[in-house]
């Protein structure tokens, strides 16, 4: 019977964790348990499996990543304690590529025709309005004559003739 272990990979950046994570699955028997994105760009692999395939599968992800000089730290616990589990254990549970693929929702770019009932369609709703709102309205429009980073730079006066202009265009 084999001993549970934990084998954790922590870098800087989400590219070395990729590259840590391909090479430790494809180097031993080990489940990839979680991908934890932490702030500060830091990324921890944890990795499960009998001791000897953790072993093997860890150092071979130091290494695939030795050129990116991303490693922050290593480590592999044997015969994990079940009360530490819990810590280690994802809070949604992580699904592989094959079956993240089934259920895809695709969303398109185009702007839609419907006006939402929500939405402020006249001038002096869209003016009392606060910035933040009219970038949030017509992030919701998707408009067709702005860009998502134009949205996020715009000025109340500029926001405020896109989604007119748009309100206009799909009333046609």
């Amino acid at each position: 019977m084999s001993v549970e272990s934990l084998g954790m990979i922590e870098v800087r950046g989400y590219l070395g964790a990729v590259v840590a994570a391909d090479a430790a699955l494809k180097a031993a028997d080990v489940e990839l348990q979680n991908v934890q994105i932490i702030s500060g760009g830091l990324v921890t692999v944890l990795l499960r499996g009998d001791v000897s395939a953790v072993n093997a599968s860890v150092d071979a992800g130091v290494a695939s990543i030795g050129e990116l000089n991303c490693l922050v730290s290593q480590r592999v616990i044997s015969r994990l304690d079940m009360q530490v589990n819990g810590l280690t254990s994802p809070k949604k549970k992580f699904t592989s590529y094959s079956k993240a693929t089934e259920k895809v929702e695709v969303k398109s770019d185009k702007p839609s025709k419907k006006l939402d009932s929500s939405w402020a369609t006249s001038k002096e709703q869209l003016e009392k309005m606060k910035v933040t709102e009219l970038r949030h309205q017509a992030y919701q429009m998707n408009l067709a004559t702005m860009s998502k980073a134009q949205i996020k730079m715009s000025n109340k006066e500029r926001l405020i003739t896109a989604i007119l202009s748009d309100i206009e265009r799909r009333n046609r």
